[in-house]
């Protein structure tokens, strides 16, 4: 097994409660929900500065009712790794749509000249 090491901070009880509630949702402890957090944060921060840059703001707000209905509709079992895999795979669906829509405009800029 990996050496661990300890990770301490300071977040307001807001931030408590969101985490509580999430975890209470998933069937999980505060600490496996942190982990799993921190064990992608690289796409989770990724997606976050992609909706900051489209919301064009520091506070991201997304539908809290959207997640809710996701985690209601998801099938029986599913775990929140399955999850991420998902997300990962629409953000590069989301992506190839970005290049295609990108060439198409280099493409009528090139026939327009």
């Amino acid at each position: 097994m990996a050496k661990t090491r300890l990770i301490v901070v300071r977040v307001v009880p807001d931030v408590i409660k969101s985490l509580d509630e999430v975890a209470s949702q998933q069937g999980i402890s505060r600490s496996v929900l942190i982990r799993d957090l921190l064990e992608n944060c690289h796409s989770l921060y990724c997606f976050l500065q992609s909706e900051r840059a489209r919301q064009q703001t520091d506070r991201i707000i997304l539908d809290g009712n959207l997640s809710q209905w996701v985690l209601e509709r998801m099938p029986h079992g599913m775990s929140s790794e399955q999850m991420h895999f998902i997300a990962d795979v629409m953000n590069h669906a989301a992506d190839m749509m970005d290049q295609t829509v990108e060439k198409e405009k280099e493409n009528e800029q090139t026939r327009n000249k």
